[in-house]
């Protein structure tokens, strides 16, 4: 094999996939490169960012999905998307299914309503009707006539302030300064 401190780390890691001739985690992958190359712990913290957008952005790899990367030339055509669609994962819908149906069956559960329900709700209602009937609306009525009369005049003090000939002036200067 070619000297490894003579070769680019993307070479390197062609290399490391050809031999492993299986799809490889980037930081497999990166351990492995790391490793043939002899680089510290330190260099690693400091290149891992780097050597990770070359290696995504390098046209000799591709996702082959579960966090693993392979070489282009082994895949078929179908893994090359470039939008990941090949990729979708769908979640299992049957357990979904099968949860969705046990909580409407605990929701008519609660829904089915015994006689002593019935009366404790008709109870309730009457005493609603009761209260109901206690309310005198009219001292409502009254309050709201007040709140209409001072916005109506609250409205004629704005009309009043407003100048049309101030307003066409500032116009005529905004289209002045589009047509210059």
């Amino acid at each position: 094999m070619a000297d490894w401190n003579q070769m680019s780390l993307m070479e390197v890691a062609e290399s490391t996939l050809k031999q492993n001739k299986q799809p490889m985690s980037f930081l497999e992958l990166f351990q492995a490169v790391c490793a043939n190359k002899q680089i510290s712990e330190d260099e690693k913290n400091e290149i891992i960012s780097q050597v990770y957008a070359d290696f995504i952005t390098s046209a000799k790899f591709v996702y082959v999905g579960d966090d693993l990367w392979d070489l282009k030339s082994r895949q078929s055509i179908d893994l090359w998307d470039k939008d990941g669609a090949f990729y979708q994962e769908f979640p299992d819908f049957e357990e979904e299914v099968e949860e969705v149906e046990e909580e409407e069956e605990e929701f008519e559960d609660d829904l089915d309503v015994d006689e002593e329900d019935e009366e404790e709700l008709e109870e309730e209602e009457e005493e609603e009707d009761i209260y109901e009937d206690d309310i005198d609306y009219d001292e409502f009525d009254e309050d709201e006539e007040d709140f209409i009369e001072d916005t109506d005049d609250i409205a004629l003090e704005e009309e009043e302030d407003f100048d049309d000939d101030k307003y066409n002036e500032y116009m005529d200067d905004y289209e002045k300064m589009y047509d210059e």
